[in-house]
């Protein structure tokens, strides 16, 4: 048998070729790397990923107006719906009904608005105002923010036999107090300041409304000043009475008063 050479020397280890460079490593440093290597190459074979969480849905607040009409005798009307009843002119549900609601023999409704999503879509988007023009035509005007959020407000409802109603508070105050339902496509606090508004008067007002429904309180000593205060929708029915006896003389005099809109000439068919 050939043997080694009594006195020959060990030869180092072949050095490794890694594309671009040379390594010279011992056994021991070889086993680790080749460790290490298989162990990272195991990771990156293993398919494992990552899917990013998916954003939360914007919050909504939904809305429904409750109501008992006052005074009522069972047959005074039969329903209750938004706006002037026409398709050209009102809201609709998801399924492109108008929003109506009967009324009980005992003059009570529930009248459920509609969800962001129809707000948002045709027809009801067509509807939707640039938050200033709410307020009508004035002298002189400013409002933030800019550009204008889209709303739309209710200050009154119609029934089947063409009378309006509205939610008045406190029939007994000189001023005209009543609920007021808006739309907001967007959670914003918004800022109206107009002088020499017609019907309203003098406005200087700041609050917040949230994405969907909101209940605003509007007072207004017509033709001198009207403030709007935000509050929390009623969970059960809430006088309603007809707009010709809580507005009276003052309806006479600003027939817009409830449509003040109207008195802009971009809306004077709405």
């Amino acid at each position: 048998m050939r043997g080694l050479k009594p006195n020959a020397t060990p030869q180092p280890p072949s050095p490794v070729r890694v594309k671009g460079m040379t390594l010279n490593l011992t056994v021991s440093s070889r086993l680790t790397l080749l460790t290490g290597l298989t162990a990272l190459l195991a990771a990156c074979g293993s398919g494992t990923t990552t899917t990013p969480k998916p954003m939360p849905a914007p919050t909504e607040v939904a809305g429904l107006i409750p109501g008992q009409i006052t005074p009522f005798t069972a047959g005074d009307a039969s329903s209750v719906h938004e706006g002037d009843g026409t398709a050209a002119g009102s809201l609709v549900d998801a399924s492109g009904n108008l929003l109506t609601a009967l009324v009980s023999d005992q003059g009570m409704f529930n009248l459920s608005l509609p969800k962001v999503a129809t707000m948002t879509a045709q027809p009801d988007a067509s509807l939707l105002f640039n938050f200033p023009d709410v307020f009508g035509l004035c002298d002189t005007s400013s409002s933030t923010p800019t550009p204008a959020p889209k709303v739309y407000p209710i200050n009154f409802l119609t029934t089947d036999t063409n009378k309006r109603i509205v939610s008045e508070i406190d029939p007994s105050k000189a001023n005209l107090n009543y609920r007021t339902w808006w739309f907001s496509a967007t959670t914003v606090t918004v800022h109206f300041k107009g002088t020499g508004c017609i019907g309203l008067g003098n406005i200087d007002t700041t609050f917040a409304l949230k994405r969907g429904w909101n209940l605003i309180i509007q007072e207004t000593n017509p033709g001198v000043s009207t403030t709007y205060t935000a509050s929390t929708q009623p969970t059960t029915a809430v006088p309603w009475q007809y707009a010709s006896t809580a507005m009276s003389a003052a309806a006479i005099k600003y027939p817009n008063l409830l449509t003040p809109w109207k008195n802009l000439p971009q809306y004077k068919n709405r």
